[in-house]
This record gives structure tokens, sequence and C-alpha cells, in this order.
């Protein structure tokens, strides 16, 4: 039998840490010295425990180059599932053999996140690994590698996400997660109006940008009132102040209140709706009301989902026990941004005010997922399966009240649609789609506690 010899812990520590240093001093430099700085992206580090050697009456029961086309396998999957989400990934170690110097050479590099992959038996050499990580953010995944209640202690770390699935095309939501939890870490909303908004708002001319983005929409809808037509153009200008601000102030999102949302209509102040429709769309997070949540909970959507979400006023049919959310915006690519689909939609005043609002027709008969962050000092994350069942193609205004955009949802829960977790916030987020085991999933490795909607656990 060939001897496999033991590296020393400096050997493996220098391995680790230039492992570490090369690839992300590159994304930080670019290629050369006079290359411009690349975009920041989070950093995830890859970490492998597995047999020196396959083959015998264990799991995985693989010979030695079958651990290594398996090895490869998976470096491929989570190369380009990186490449694809923006993230700068490194293979640390293609085999743990000293715990301590793997923990030293983490430690020292400081990675955003961590991915700990299990291909051995024995699970104590990376128990002791994860256990001695810090506070980085981990996922743990292993394709069918023990069985039991082996698996225990991994469940029970904090901020530690164990995957254990034969589903190795799973490893790009890996990677989508490191992915959204760095983009939540560095959300920075501009809560507008701001000083200086509604200078700027006067110094935007008529523009062929400006006519193009007010007639899309115009051309788009499937009617316009008209009362709405002559307000197209200074409507779409709140979208290029919005733009432009964060740009200037370094924000990535941006929140309206005031005359800008609930506030507008009256005194000459229009309302932010189409803008704040179109950021979403963009993948931007614009949330009204100032809602510092809801922005999060459309940062997640776009980050984990690839997809907009929707933020709407908490409303009920207790008649059905149905839940039902309102609001005056709602983005048109319900289904994902690289999809074609675009929701059918019409231009209404806003409120019975004078403004330009869309009102969305979201598709009946389609699963969706509601989720919430109640308070952004509290751990908890609402999350329920739900079915969209009725739209504004069924509610109509008048008669109904409700924002211009009214979605009804049938959750997959059996309790009293008035027993709510109790908050402050008369707002609650969904998603199109059926994503509540991603966001029970999430919760875990971003340290949340996921709750049902009357604030009981889930899971």
């Amino acid at each position: 039998m060939q001897r496999i010899s033991r590296p020393s812990r400096r050997a493996v520590l220098k391995t680790f840490a230039t492992a570490l240093a090369a690839p992300w001093a590159a994304a930080r430099t670019g290629l050369g010295a006079e290359a411009p700085a690349a975009a920041p992206r989070p950093r995830v580090a890859v970490v492998y425990f597995r047999k020196a050697q396959g083959g015998g009456c264990v799991w995985p029961p693989s010979s030695t180059e079958e651990l290594a086309t398996t090895q490869q396998l998976l470096n491929k999957l989570m190369q380009d599932a990186a490449a694809k989400h923006g993230v700068d990934l490194t293979i640390l170690a293609e085999r743990v053999t000293d715990v301590k110097a793997a923990l030293e050479g983490v430690q020292q590099a400081k990675p955003d996140g961590l991915i700990v992959i299990a291909m051995d038996f024995n699970l104590a050499p990376m128990v002791q690994f994860c256990q001695g990580r810090g506070d980085i953010p981990a996922i743990v995944y292993g394709n069918i590698v023990h069985m039991g209640r082996s698996f225990e202690p991994l469940r029970r770390m904090p901020r530690t996400l164990f995957a254990h699935t034969p589903d190795v095309k799973w490893l790009e939501t890996a990677i989508r997660m490191h992915r959204a939890l760095w983009d939540l870490s560095r959300l920075k909303l501009l809560d507008c109006p701001c000083p200086g908004y509604y200078e700027e708002l006067k110094k935007v001319a008529v523009s062929d940008e400006l006519k193009a983005i007010a007639d899309s929409y115009a051309k788009a809808a499937s009617a316009v009132e008209p009362a709405c037509k002559e307000l197209m153009l200074d409507s779409a200008k709140h979208y290029i102040v919005l733009r432009r601000l964060m740009a200037e102030r370094g924000c990535n999102g941006v929140t309206v209140n005031g005359p800008l949302c609930v506030g507008a209509g009256t005194g000459g102040n229009l309302p932010a709706c189409l803008a704040v429709s179109k950021l979403m769309d963009e993948g931007v997070p614009a949330a009204c009301q100032g809602s510092h949540t809801a922005a999060w909970c459309q940062r997640l959507a776009f980050s984990l989902f690839g997809r907009p979400g929707f933020m709407g006023n908490l409303t009920f049919d207790t008649v059905h026990n149905h839940l039902i959310l309102s609001h005056c915006t709602s983005s048109l690519k319900l289904e994902g941004f690289d999809q074609d689909y675009r929701a059918p939609f019409r231009i209404r005043s806003f409120h019975a005010n004078r403004g330009v609002s869309l009102q969305v027709s979201w598709p009946v008969g389609k699963e969706a997922t509601v989720f919430d962050r109640l308070s952004m000092k509290d751990g908890q994350l609402v999350v329920a399966s739900a079915k969209v069942v009725a739209g504004n193609d069924q509610i109509q205004q008048p008669p109904c009240g409700g924002c211009r955009t009214v979605v009804q949802f049938a959750l997959d829960w059996k309790g009293d649609i008035l027993d709510l977790h109790p908050s402050d916030d008369l707002h609650g987020s969904a998603v199109l789609g059926d994503f509540r085991q991603p966001l029970l999933l999430f919760a875990k490795l971003a340290g949340l506690t996921p709750v049902d909607i009357a604030g009981k656990p889930a899971g």
C-alpha cells in the first residue's frame, strides 16, 4: 500500500494562506496595476473533508479515482455558479489533514462564507472544524455520507446550514445563499425625499430617455386612465432623480415616504409609484412608506430567487380565511428578471388623487410565498406557502377598496387569518413561486428564526 505523507502544520497553513490571498487579491487589483478596481464581491472558501483513499465497506463507497472525479464535478458546479452570481470562490483545501492549521488559515483570511464538503464517513474532524471557525457563515454539504443522528452537532450550530442531499446541483443554491447574505449585509438605503430632492427634480428636463420611460409604460398598459396621460412624463422624472441621487450618495436601494408616497397627490406632489415599480424590475430594492424591512425582503428575493418581491398592506378575506396584500407599486417581472413574462397591468390614478400607479394583475392559480422581517431588530423571519387566488381582474375597484394592486392569497396554514403575528408594521411581502423551503434553510444560515404568520416556529 502506498504511504501518504502527512504535511506539517506550518506547510498546511502556508498553503491555505497562499490559496486564500492569490485569487482574491487578483479580484481587487484586476489584470494589472493600471486596471480599474473590480466591483466588490463576496469571497467564499471551500474546504473538503474526504478519505485519503477510496474503497472498503464504508460511505461513500467509491474508489480513489471516483472520489477525485466527484470532487472535480463539485468544483466545476460551484465555480460555474460563482461566475454566474458574482462570487469569488476559492478551493482552500482539496483534503484537510490538519484541522488546527485549516482553522488558522481561514481565520487569517476571513472569507465572507464557507462551504464545507463532507466526503468521509468519519465526521469528527469536520465537526471540530465547524465548531472552531468562529462566526463565519458556513454551509456544510454532503451527498449521502452518513446516517441516523450523526449530523446532530452540525444541525445545532449557529449560522451553520447543513445540506445533506443527493442533488449536487443544489450547490448553486449554496453559492446564491452566500451571495444573498452578503448583499443584505451591504444594503444601503436612501430615504426620500432627502434634502435636495425637489431641487434635483426641477433640473430634470424632458429628454429622449424620459419620453422612452413614459412611452414604454403607456404602450404596454392594457388601459390608461385619461387623467393619467398628462402625468406620465412628470411621474417618470422621479425615476431619474432616484437613480441619480442613489449614485451620488453611494446607495443601492431606496425608500419613499411623505409627499412621494401616502402624502402625494395633493399640493402638486406626484407619487413615485411608477419609479418604484421600475426600480424593482431592475433589481433595485425600492420600498414605500419608508419601510426598511420591505426593502430587506426585496433584496433577499432579488439575490436568492432572481425575481422581485411585492410589498403590500396587510388585510384579509375572513369569509375564505385568505390573506390580501395591496399597494400602489408592483413589479412586472414576477417570474424572474431573466424571463420574458411581464404581468399585465393598467395605469390608474393614485387612489382618488392625482398621480400614476400601476395596477398589476398577478397570475391566478400560481404558487407564491409570503415572507417578512417584522422588525430589523428581532431575529424572526415569517415564512408561509401560498397560492394566488385572486388579483385585480377578480377584485374590481370600485367597488372594492385597497391600494391599486391587490393580490389575494390562500395560505397553506389552518389557523385563523386574523391570528397574524403581532406587529406594528402594517405591511407584508410576497414573491411568486414556492420558496418556503429555501427560505427556511436561508434563515438557518443567516441566524434567523423562521416562524409562521402567527409567530409559531416554522420548519
